[in-house]
């Protein structure tokens, strides 16, 4: 009777046997790499993200830094060629006029399109520096009308312009390629000349 009361009282004791710990483990381990997997997923996404945050910013910079310009003189972004201007190609930039512009000095009517497009640029290439930053980062700026474009983009803008659209686009490499943003804004053309 004695063995008969150590049995039964083991039999009803709680417990996990050895195949049931393993299996748990097993379980454990594979929702486990499951979720090791998500990670760098997730890395990619927040670092894509992070990436096209900041190429907006550079984007809105420069298209907040045209639209403080006198509306006359706007269409000198349009470069020297009348086709727009891109920061990989800088001797396309405008010239600022009518004299070079100084760092903290500005003059009434003065046009500082190169210091602002060089600064552009600088900030483009620190963008572009860092494991996550900005790969081969390059900008663009178009000046149009947008009532009487030009066929092929030439002479952005004619003496009858009564509105200017301004077209600012940041272009990165990534793993996958190149991306790009781009914002546009379009003002009225007030200025001599405009009708």
């Amino acid at each position: 009777m004695r063995h008969r009361g150590v049995v039964l009282r083991r039999a009803g004791r709680a417990g996990l046997t050895l195949v049931e710990v393993l299996l748990a483990a097993v379980v454990l381990g594979v929702a486990l790499l499951g979720m090791a997997g998500a990670f760098p997923v997730a890395l990619r996404t927040v670092t894509a993200g992070g990436q096209v945050t900041r190429a907006n910013h550079l984007a809105q910079q420069m298209l907040e830094a045209i639209r403080s310009d006198p509306s006359d003189a706007i269409p000198r972004y349009a470069g020297k060629d009348g086709r727009g201007v891109n920061t990989e190609a800088p001797a396309n930039f405008p010239d600022d006029w009518p004299w070079p512009c100084v760092e903290g000095w500005t003059w009434v009517g003065q046009f500082c399109g190169n210091t602002k497009l060089s600064r552009w640029r600088q900030d483009l290439a620190e963008a572009s520096a860092g494991e996550r930053g900005l790969g081969r980062a390059a900008g663009d700026v178009r000046v149009t009308d947008p009532e009487r474009p030009v066929p092929g983009g030439g002479g952005a803008v004619s003496t009858a312009t009564t509105l200017l659209q301004i077209t600012v686009s940041v272009s990165w490499d990534t793993a996958l390629g190149r991306r790009q943003t781009t914002l546009t804004s379009t003002i009225a053309c007030v200025r001599p000349g405009c009708t």
